[in-house]
Parts: structure tokens; sequence; C-alpha cells
């Protein structure tokens, strides 16, 4: 198997290089740009990138503008590392609501920055293989071990953190999954965090399929408790 391929959006040059260098010591294959725009052009490119490591105080357009462009206009799936000084739960919720995989706070330690990439470049191979892979619900056809969404033979581009969320649904089909769970097992943050990007996600995926309202959605919401995936089949 290759190098793991990994870009770096980091307008600090100091910062920058000391990263590729990091990151190039410890065997990865790296490129490093300076700005949000230049990193977009390079995050759309084929062929793609493992992970990205993306920092959220970026002259112009900042990190945030820069994952939403990626992940709701470009369909860009690639794990996304954020890394920024900003460390307050607000902005870290912001990330991760916006699709990001991880958040580094700086300043930070080498050793730190390598255990999160290994992390989430793990997490992004680690999907379990289901006995059938292929699985038809609300109009859409979701295929778990490529990671592939389509509808009418055409692709759905979902973020990574969409697909996992649906993944998830879909692997528990029938049965309710509670928001604790989804925190913890999903998004892997402490089950005590409030926020609403569970609420956004889950109406993200609504939109992509069949159903008018609370009746006929195939993710039906368990009021006080979570959601539950209904219908559907496995097809091979």
């Amino acid at each position: 198997m290759g190098k793991a391929r990994l870009l770096i959006i980091e307008d600090d040059a100091e910062v920058r290089e000391a990263l590729a260098l990091c990151l190039e010591t410890a065997g990865y294959e790296v490129d490093a740009v300076a700005t949000g725009e230049a990193g977009r052009e390079k995050a759309i490119t084929v062929p793609g990138y493992d992970l990205i490591i993306l920092d959220a105080r970026l002259p112009g357009r900042d990190g945030f503008e820069v994952l939403r462009e990626l992940r709701e206009e470009d369909g860009v799936m690639t794990p996304v590392l954020m890394l920024t000084g900003l460390n307050d739960r607000e902005h870290r919720l912001k990330g991760f609501e916006l699709g990001a995989d991880d958040y580094v706070a700086k300043p930070f330690a080498p050793e730190e920055l390598l255990a999160r990439v290994e992390a989430v470049l793990r997490r992004a191979k680690r999907r379990p293989q289901p006995e059938k892979r292929r699985f038809r619900v609300g109009g859409i056809e979701v295929d778990l071990v490529d990671g592939t969404v389509t509808r009418d033979g055409q692709p759905v581009p979902l973020t990574d953190m969409e697909f996992r969320l649906l993944r998830y649904l879909i692997l528990h089909h029938g049965r309710t999954v509670t928001r604790e769970q989804l925190l913890r097992e999903v998004w892997e943050l402490p089950p005590t965090v409030q926020t609403r990007t569970i609420d956004r996600h889950i109406n993200a995926l609504r939109k992509i399929m069949d159903g008018e309202d609370e009746t006929s959605w195939p993710i039906q919401s368990v009021y006080g408790i979570g959601y539950r995936l209904v219908g559907g089949e496995f097809v091979d």
C-alpha cells in the first residue's frame, strides 16, 4: 500500500514548513499551501488526499468557510483535521458541525499531531464490513463498503460525517439510537455535550430521501430519546 497523501492548508510559513517536515519524516506524502483558495483547488483534484489538515485562521476566507465549501459545494468527503489556536468549545463544535473529523489546538506537540493524524486515518479505513454491503431506503442506495450513495444511479454527495451517521443508522435500522449514542459513537464526543449538530445532520439526510413529513420520513424522531431508521432492505 502506498503512502497516505496529506494536504496542509496553513498560512503561517514557519508552521507550514514544520508540519510538512514532521509528517514527511513520519512517512507521509505531503502537499502544503498557504491560502484557502489554493487549498480548495488542491482538495478537489484527482487523485484525492487521504487527509486534509486545515488551519481555522486563514487570510481572506477562513478555514471554517473553506471546510463548508468543500463539504457542501464540492462534495469533498476527505477527512479533515482542524488546526487552530481557538481552543474553546464553541469553535470546536463549529468545526464538527461543518464536517471536521478531529481538532488540534495550538500550541501542540508533534507527537499529539501525529497521533491524531494516525487516528483519523485509522477511522477512515476501519469501517466494519457488514455481511451485505448495499442498502436501499427512501429512494437512495447506500454502498456501505465503498462509502457511496446514489439515487437512480446518480451519485449523491454527502460529507464524511453525514455518511458516518447514515451508516450507523443503517447498521442499527429498526432500532432506536439515542442522542448520547450518536454523540459518543459517531461524533466521538462526550454524551453530555449540548449541540444541535445531530439535528442538522439528520435534516440533511432527510433531504436526500423520499418523504414529506415525520410520518413518511425513513429517519423518524423518537421524541426525547433519539432517532430510528425504518423500512429499507439490504439488496446483496
